[in-house]
């Protein structure tokens, strides 16, 4: 993976905070170089996109979580987790715990079990997505792409959108630069694979939208077969972290609904060594806080001055 330099990083963080001020601004006044809507070339496209597929944060990461719900009709309500990660040969990895009920005491003073949902993300061209609840027996399921798309513990999040398969697919059209929030950024729009029935009758599409100086993914928008816009994805926020930038505060907005659901990052820790056995079948037969977990710090990054 590619290692960032410490002023690079600076400069991003920047310019993304800048990007990322007003996430609901649409496409401002074009520059001359823009190209949306010009029959733009694709060979440059599959540049661009394939120099965006191989980017990548340097050694493992811990995060430690918050999804906000936040209905149009009711008061907003919150679900814990958290989540490792690394990019494995094969692509972006990541296994996730989400506590779908806190320890709690009934009316009659009794306990309520801890209810927690296990999660194993593989992302790249050969995306899978494996989970176990707490108190479920038996192994572990592999979701399906009808499974994948449905909420996650009643948030506005999918699996899909956690994986982002779309990023992988092989079929694309380059729309071309176009000015949006104020940078240039290169729209593609992902069509499904072909062999995946079950995908195709719930989506029609998805436009990705890469921001050309930093090759970071800004603005994502989920489409049904029609070309309804059911779902944006879209960055709040950026920070730096152990010397690499990564996104602060994270929404997916329903376009159907008008919910949202934030995904805010409480706690970080970046460049880390973790152990194989995280990121197997094996590590959802129980959760996260009762496994032992080795975390070695990759290396010590230092700002240049």
């Amino acid at each position: 993976m590619r290692k960032i330099p410490a002023f690079f990083v600076a400069a991003c963080l920047a310019a993304l905070l800048m990007l990322s001020s007003n996430a609901q601004r649409r496409i401002s006044d074009s520059s001359p170089l823009d190209t949306l809507g010009k029959n733009p070339s694709q060979e440059k496209g599959w540049e661009i996109l394939k120099r965006f597929r191989s980017f990548g944060w340097d050694g493992g990461y811990h995060w430690r979580v918050q999804l906000k719900n936040m209905p149009r009709r009711e008061g907003a309500w919150y679900l814990n987790g958290e989540i490792y990660g690394y990019r494995s040969d094969r692509g972006p990895i990541s296994r996730i715990d989400i506590v779908e009920q806190a320890v709690d005491v009934d009316g009659n003073g009794s306990q309520i079990e801890k209810r927690v949902l296990r999660l194993l993300l593989q992302s790249g061209q050969d995306s899978y997505a494996m989970g176990k609840r707490t108190g479920e027996t038996g192994p572990p399921l592999v979701f399906d792409s009808e499974a994948a798309l449905e909420p996650i513990a009643g948030s506005e999040f999918s699996l899909f959108d956690l994986l982002a398969p779309h990023v992988y697919w092989p079929k694309f059209r380059y729309e071309g630069r176009t000015t949006f929030r104020g940078s240039p950024t290169h729209l593609f729009w992902m069509y499904p694979p072909e062999g995946d029935r079950l995908l195709n009758e719930r989506i029609g599409g998805v436009r990705i939208f890469i921001n050309d100086q930093f090759n970071v993914l800004t603005q994502t928008e989920i489409f049904d077969p029609e070309k309804t816009k059911l779902k944006t994805i879209y960055i709040i926020g950026v920070d730096k972290v152990d010397g690499q930038t990564i996104f602060r505060e994270l929404d997916v907005r329903n376009e159907v609904t008008r919910d949202k659901t934030r995904l805010k990052i409480l706690d970080a820790k970046m460049g880390l060594e973790l152990p194989a056995s995280l990121f197997t079948a094996q590590s959802l037969m129980d959760d996260l806080q009762h496994q032992t977990i080795s975390i070695v710090r990759q290396e010590t990054f230092e700002s240049v001055q």
